[in-house]
């Protein structure tokens, strides 16, 4: 079994990946003058994914739980936000059906999985789950 470290660098990276592909995605389903990318985001979203990794790379377990636990838990809640709860054309209920919808709702429920995934790391590196009590 990899190790925390080694997995939640994992899924830092897959992430990353899906939250690129998400921007691509969002461009092809909303109207215009939304249907672009933005680079700027994109550099954003790169630096940020960066510093995470960097941090994986260099700081103790439970430092790196706290930063995964973090960035992860504002990646969740603002994915939460705009694609399931704020009334918005890239809100997955409000998507208006097209080539590109069901590639958009997958990455959404991607990026929800992922997010999850490196929080649930986040809570292992910081001192890991409680152990059962089992009975004697």
């Amino acid at each position: 079994m990899p190790k925390p470290r080694t997995l939640a660098l994992l899924v830092v990276i897959a992430h990353w990946i899906v939250a690129v592909w998400h921007l691509f995605l969002a461009a092809n389903i909303l109207p215009a003058p939304n249907n672009n990318v933005s680079w700027l985001a994109i550099i954003l979203i790169s630096s940020g994914h960066l510093c995470v990794s960097i941090a994986l790379w260099k700081l103790s377990d439970k430092l790196v739980g706290t930063v995964l636990l973090i960035f992860f838990l504002c990646a969740l809640g603002a994915d939460l936000y705009e694609h399931f709860l704020h009334s918005a054309p890239n809100n997955i209920f409000m998507v208006t059906a097209g080539n590109w919808t069901a590639w958009f709702d997958a990455s959404v429920v991607g990026l929800l999985a992922l997010e999850i995934l490196a929080c649930s790391l986040g809570i292992l590196l910081l001192g890991g789950w409680p152990a059962p009590r089992t009975a004697i």
